[in-house]
């Protein structure tokens, strides 16, 4: 097999975490009086926590942003602590079957702190985790994935990503290695240069190394 690792995004793409972050949010947005909509959560989908903790205090919260990343980081830990996560279809079976292969898996997230110490321990047993925190620049810089690669000891050429976001496909894309967009509450562009599926559910190992093989020999090529 030449796809010698896979790098998995967390939210939205490896579990259904979103609605938790859009309550999280909201309830804090209402405790302050601010006004915090659908519309505003959903446009911070793949974006760096910082930036949507700035867009919240400029939405009218009453607090630093070190202060707003306190209190919506507990809320997600305690949702996570009641709730448990949700993997979304197929993503599972294909996470135990690349490991059974031998595919070095990591996780590469915008997230960090309270919230990932929550989730963590819901998770599979991966090779390296790379968290939001550990980069000056979120996606869609590449830094982030081009971190964990360095950390798997990969190249891009013998990597493949899967994201679920445009934010998170930039980044792929920026990093040089095979991008997989999986859609969720958002549409992903129509790029010729992402490859995207409408789900994970019945995808195999094999598949992927097809499709990581054609996208990195078409790219060779161009």
């Amino acid at each position: 097999m030449t796809l010698r690792a896979v790098l998995w995004d967390l939210d939205g793409t490896l579990v259904d975490s979103e609605p938790h972050w859009f309550a999280a949010e909201q309830t804090l947005a209402a405790e302050y009086g601010a006004v915090w909509t659908s519309e505003q959560a959903l446009a911070q989908v793949g974006q760096p926590i910082r930036q949507t903790l700035a867009n919240l205090v400029a939405a009218g919260i009453p607090l630093s942003i070190a202060e707003a990343e306190r209190e919506l980081m507990e809320r997600m830990r305690r949702q996570i602590a009641a709730d448990g996560v949700e993997f979304r279809p197929g993503v599972m079976e294909l996470w135990n079957a690349l490991a059974e292969q031998g595919v070095r898996q990591a996780l590469v997230t915008m997230s960090y702190g309270p919230y990932m110490d929550a989730v963590i321990p819901w998770l599979p047993a991966f090779d390296h985790l790379q968290l939001g925190n550990s980069v000056q620049r979120g996606k869609p810089a590449p830094d982030i994935y081009l971190a964990a690669m360095d950390s798997l000891g990969v190249t891009p050429e013998q990597s493949l990503g899967i994201e679920d976001s445009v934010v998170g496909a930039g980044a792929l894309l920026a990093a040089g290695l095979t991008p997989v967009g999986v859609p969720n509450l958002l549409e992903l562009p129509d790029d010729p240069r992402l490859i995207v599926l409408d789900t994970l559910a019945g995808v195999q190992p094999s598949d992927l190394e097809r499709l990581h093989t054609y996208w990195q020999g078409r790219n060779l090529v161009g």
